[in-house]
């Protein structure tokens, strides 16, 4: 195992940062206090130009869309999401710290995306109802009736929707808030052996298990403009042999297990599944697992991380994870190969930023090691190069948190 060197560089931010409330960082269940933090970024770091490559027709699910350059195959219920990543493979090098820049010059908006980027795009492309029926929904009865069954559906949402549990959600679906207000509080969503679901433009809140759970060789899910707090276990869970996955242009916060892809260290069934795309989501002031993977192959770019204290990116088990262009501020352990009793999995660093803005806080979790004076991101092996599975184009990483913190997140669409 290696670390990628990095200046640190103490940087002036309006008080906006500094006035941030940060969890304590443990190893219990419980959540951190809610933060709505902003931050200023930092210089730049150039990543490798890809191709990019649009598709798929949009079906009409009354929300219009948001942003970043389309990729792949594949289309969505109405576009939004984000831009992409770098097509060129590029050699695993130290991240760049920033230079300094203007917090407060905001990036054009990127351009509407139809469906989605990565991983998601592929195996078929990930359409949801496209070609169904549109419903309206504003009850649990009517949601969880609308969600189940094979047949193409775009289910909208309207207003907040109260659930208890894990609820099941079948194939060729898209379920999508309208407006901004799109709220589904208390339970969850679960997708057990299903195929090609979109959800979109929602908020999930004080979930009492998982937001959502994706499960049991499930297959071309996209999530995208989100947001996620609050709830009792995780976030968002991609396990047994579950693929295809993107998550896009989302908003997670005040939350300490966050996106979990491989549910344990004997699941070696997982290998050659588990093939997930992160990008432009925004992990606010979340603890840990952003995400955490077991056996997968997951590409992590152009996301926002701020005050994550316990730490990012974490690849277990033989899992191979690329982290590309990504912008973490006061994120002392950005990238880590091994937690706590796992075996390491390859992770490989380009053109991140890290900085930090304050000395490093006191850590309560027992599977963290004393912070560095200087926070790194660990690499090992050579894990694998995303532009050999799909098309991808980069911002580059001094723009992210203004393009997140503009774009991201439900009501955003």
């Amino acid at each position: 195992m290696s670390s990628s060197s990095n200046s640190v560089r103490t940087l002036v931010f309006p008080l906006a940062i500094l006035a941030i409330g940060l969890p304590a960082c443990g190893g219990a269940e419980t959540n951190p206090p809610s933060t709505d933090g902003a931050a200023g970024s930092g210089g730049s770091a150039p990543i490798g130009a890809g191709a990019t490559a649009g598709s798929g027709a949009t079906a009409g699910s009354g929300a219009t869309a948001g942003s970043g350059a389309t990729a792949g195959s594949g289309s969505g219920a109405t576009g939004g999401g984000g831009s992409a990543t770098s097509g060129a493979g590029g050699a695993p090098g130290a991240s760049t710290a920033g230079a300094g820049g203007d917090p407060s010059t905001d990036p054009p908006p990127p351009a509407p995306e139809d469906g989605p980027i990565g991983f998601a795009s592929l195996n078929g492309g990930t359409t949801g109802g496209e070609g169904g029926m549109v419903v309206t929904v504003s009850d649990a009865a009517s949601l969880t009736e609308a969600m189940v069954g094979t047949e193409p559906l775009i289910i909208q949402i309207s207003g907040t929707i109260e659930l208890s549990g894990m609820n099941d959600v079948g194939s060729n679906k898209t379920i999508v808030g309208l407006g901004s207000d799109a709220k589904i509080v208390g339970g969850g969503l679960y997708l057990y052996r299903e195929k090609n679901v979109i959800i979109r433009n929602i908020t999930f809140q004080d979930a009492n298990e998982d937001a959502i759970g994706i499960t049991t060789e499930t297959t071309n899910v996209w999530i995208d403009h989100c947001t996620f707090m609050n709830g009792a276990d995780g976030l968002v869970d991609i396990v047994r042999e579950s693929s295809y996955v993107t998550l896009s242009w989302n908003v997670f916060r005040n939350h300490h297990k966050t996106i979990l892809i491989g549910h344990s260290d004997a699941a070696s069934s997982d290998a050659g599944f588990l093939k997930v795309t992160l990008h432009h989501n925004w992990f606010d002031a979340t603890q840990t697992r952003h995400p955490s993977v077991r056996f997968g192959q997951v590409h992590v770019f152009n996301n926002y991380y701020l005050n994550n204290l316990s730490y990012g990116v974490a690849s277990r088990m033989e899992a191979d994870v690329v982290v590309e262009g990504n912008y973490f501020l006061n994120t002392w352990f950005p990238c880590r190969a091994g937690y706590a009793d796992s075996e390491p999995g390859d992770i490989v660093e380009r053109g991140n930023i890290i900085e930090t803005t304050m000395p490093p806080p006191p850590s309560e979790d027992p599977n963290d090691p004393p912070p560095p004076a200087t926070p790194v991101c660990e690499t090992r092996g050579t894990a694998f190069d995303p532009a050999a599975a799909y098309s991808y184009t980069a911002d580059p990483a001094e723009s992210v948190p203004a393009l997140i913190m503009g774009h991201a997140g439900a009501g955003r669409l």
